[in-house]
């Protein structure tokens, strides 16, 4: 049965450095939850306080509703998956995914059964004789997933466990592992730096930045409405533009200083201002993602810009502009059947309202009222 996980108000120090700053997260059961964010934010520092290799100096990690704080590591029954695979050399892949259980002094036949069940689910069964050393970067990794799940965990913890895999095989273990995860249902941690990754197989992620949760959510909730600037630029491609709110009468929005835009989902509130007449002129920060623009070569309104250069990649092409202040963006368009547009071209360029995203001037608060089962840090 899968379980829950809660982390209240957790603190991690080391030394007169606080790592991890009074952080909370709830991952429901059965749950792929990933913990996103740079070099250095506190995210592995916190899934080693969840298995237990890290102390808490505050607060409670509970799993099912059972505080964990001093229970030891081998008496946590979770799972770890480590970057650099933790496999033993000196034995086969049917001996590294039973070391676990002989350790629990499970009786050899149902030790083998185990193994054999597990092997399967992995796909590298008929590898179950071979030598860690005969074998590729992906099949040692499902190797050591296969060890870390065979024991029946209640959590499953993953540490950065693409990162030494090329492009290709990152992306064949990534569709793996969330296949594996579904078919097992078990409450499942995953840490990385890596984007791309994190949207392809969570259910919902928390981003994290100097170990502070900046937002939890969905892939696309997160992707589509982050929360402020530092989301917004993490999780893809942001460019990024000062402007002003407007109000007139029924009409409310944006304005770039050469051309507005209005929008219906402004909500001036987390601004400090009561209503959106209250926000008149107000300075905002508006994020705008590449595929959120529209090129319009003979419009009369919308922001200059000029194709430096441009990029064909079959499904869409890439367009570096320069605006007049000699700002660089980049606008992605579908690629069709028409004729890509030159370098050199001087255009207009306008938003999609529903889709882009306006901040507070320092991008700390997003201003787009939005929600996703409540859930908004």
């Amino acid at each position: 049965m899968s379980v829950s996980i809660d982390i209240d108000n957790v603190v991690k120090k080391f030394g007169e450095n606080t790592v991890i700053k009074g952080l909370s997260l709830h991952i429901r059961p059965g749950e792929f939850f990933t913990l996103l964010g740079p070099s250095g934010c506190g995210k592995t520092t916190l899934l080693r306080m969840i298995i237990g290799f890290h102390s808490i100096e505050g607060g409670t990690i509970s799993v099912d509703h059972t505080v964990i704080n001093d229970i030891p590591v081998n008496r946590r029954n979770m799972g770890m998956v480590f970057q650099n695979y933790a496999i033993f050399p000196h034995m086969s892949v049917a001996e590294n995914v039973a070391f676990g259980l002989k350790q629990r002094n499970v009786p050899k036949e149902q030790r083998a059964a185990m193994v054999d069940e597990i092997l399967k689910i992995v796909k590298i069964d008929h590898l179950k004789d071979r030598m860690p050393t005969q074998m590729s970067g992906g099949q040692q990794q499902r190797v050591a997933l296969a060890r870390a799940i065979v024991i029946h965990p209640q959590v499953l913890l993953m540490d950065e466990p693409l990162s030494n895999l090329d492009a290709k095989l990152r992306v064949e273990m990534r569709n793996a592992i969330k296949h594996i995860q579904q078919q097992i249902g078990i409450t499942t941690v995953y840490v990385t730096h890596d984007q791309e990754e994190a949207l392809a197989v969570s259910d919902r992620i928390a981003v994290m930045h100097d170990g502070v949760i900046q937002q939890v959510g969905t892939p696309q909730f997160i992707y589509q409405r982050p929360a402020n600037r530092f989301v917004s630029n993490f999780i893809g491609l942001s460019n990024f533009f000062p402007g002003r709110l407007f109000a007139e009468g029924s009409r409310a929005g944006i304005d770039f200083g050469s051309y507005r835009e209005c929008l219906d989902n402004l909500d001036v509130t987390p601004a400090g201002k009561a209503s959106l007449a209250d926000a008149q002129g107000l300075p905002v920060t508006i994020a705008v993602r590449p595929e959120e623009f529209v090129i319009d070569q003979a419009g009369q309104e919308g922001l200059d810009a000029t194709v430096r250069s441009s990029v064909f990649l079959g499904i869409s092409t890439h367009y570096f502009m320069t605006l007049p202040d000699d700002r660089e963006i980049e606008v992605i368009k579908p690629s069709d059947a028409g004729s890509i547009i030159p370098n050199g071209t001087a255009v207009k360029l306008r938003v999609d309202p529903t889709r882009i995203n306006v901040f507070t001037e320092d991008g700390s608060r997003t201003l787009i009222r939005a929600s996703e089962d409540g859930e908004r840090t």
